[in-house]
């Protein structure tokens, strides 16, 4: 089993290399379960794709994290997310109801055109932040074109905003934890939701996140891939906070995040594909980039792990992510 290449692209080649590295582990991971076929492991429960996709669901559900113009930019799609769907049409389930498109790199943000295109289509909502792999970018300049960005109509949350101390994030980490604490602090008074995205670096971000927002405030911790031990932290800390599973979850070598998929309370998930990265495991590997149709894989291997219905898991984090969003 190979993941799909993801080739550098001027616009978002430093907000995907944490996404990069992740896929190339669990890559090795695969590779070399393959080389060591008589090796015993606990295989990944399956799932069916069929029945989740055609499933006539009273909820449906949201892509709770996915970013549209870098999906844009790799297919190099001229048109709206309109025409996108309307071309790829046989890809997105009957249950498919919108998604979150998250902005995060800075020079975009007054870059109007390049995301308003995104968020005037029905059912797409949004959400801007600096990443921690641009903070070295954060200026006042930057911290206004945000401020401006977040005023739009359809925006719905401040991110992703985080640490990542991952080694393909060369910035600095006091410079990242200036930057995440200026843009917590637009969060709060503004009352904006947050999304979260923290690499390598939980015990600094709970500890930030502590300092600077009440304990009961509602965010988004996005692509979390790391144990139950430290999932359990950050639930036990914000007892408000939703935990987002990417179709990571599919792939054989994601342990910790099979533990997380089993283990989580439904009132705290969310589903999200990370678009255009993280291509579910069983999409043929002609498929380069994965879209927001694509979360219904998260929906139905979680459903297998856990032993209940793609049903039971849209309802609960459908509302979830009316919850976070304020939809």
């Amino acid at each position: 089993m190979s993941f799909p290449h993801h080739s550098s692209h001027d616009s978002d080649n430093d907000c995907c290399n944490c996404c990069e590295m992740i896929e190339e582990r669990l890559k090795y991971a695969e590779n070399s379960y393959t080389r060591k076929s008589n090796r015993k492991m606990n295989r990944l429960p399956r799932y069916y794709i069929l029945p989740a996709f055609i499933l006539k669901s009273n909820t449906g559900f949201i892509d709770s994290h996915c970013h549209l113009d870098f999906l844009f930019n790799r297919m190099k799609f001229v048109g709206t997310y309109a025409d996108y769907r309307i071309k790829h049409k046989a890809t997105f389930p009957n249950n498919y109801r919108g998604c979150i498109a998250v902005f995060c790199k800075p020079s975009t943000f007054s870059k109007v055109p390049i995301w308003q295109k995104h968020l005037d289509q029905e059912n797409v909502w949004g959400a801007f932040g600096c990443h921690p792999h641009h903070a070295t970018a954060y200026n006042d300049c930057i911290e206004e074109s945000l401020k401006i960005a977040l005023t739009y109509p359809k925006v719905r949350a401040l991110g992703e905003i985080g640490l990542d101390y991952s080694s393909r994030n060369k910035c600095p980490k006091e410079i990242q934890h200036r930057v995440l604490r200026r843009q917590l602090k637009i969060a709060f008074e503004t009352r904006f939701r947050v999304v979260i995205h923290c690499r390598d670096a939980n015990k600094d971000c709970i500890d930030i996140l502590r300092e600077l927002l009440p304990k009961d405030y509602v965010f988004h911790l996005h692509c979390f891939t790391d144990s139950w031990y430290w999932a359990q932290k950050w639930l036990k800390t914000f007892p408000n906070v939703f935990i987002g599973i990417t179709n990571l979850v599919t792939y054989n070598s994601a342990k910790l995040t099979h533990e997380v998929a089993k283990k989580i309370p439904l009132n705290h998930l969310l589903l999200e594909t990370d678009a255009p990265y993280f291509v579910p495991r069983k999409i043929s590997k002609r498929i380069r980039w994965s879209h927001p149709g694509m979360a219904i894989h998260v929906a139905a291997q979680i459903a297998s792990l856990r032993n209940i219905t793609v049903e039971e898991v849209l309802y609960w984090t459908h509302k979830n992510t009316i919850i976070m969003y304020e939809l």
